[in-house]
């Protein structure tokens, strides 16, 4: 794991522009003594 830590003003910006890209899916936030370090989307495709 990458010990690079984001400010948290950085990872809401990477947290809005996931939810703006997003329509089905997870968005991940890992936190490591209390910053966060990683923020990631999963895009899911709705069937039916």
């Amino acid at each position: 794991m990458d010990n690079k830590t984001m400010s948290i003003g950085e990872a809401l910006k990477s947290v809005e522009a996931a939810l703006k890209s997003i329509q089905y899916g997870e968005i991940i936030i890992k936190v490591q003594n209390g910053k966060p370090i990683f923020v990631d989307k999963y895009e899911r495709e709705r069937v039916g």
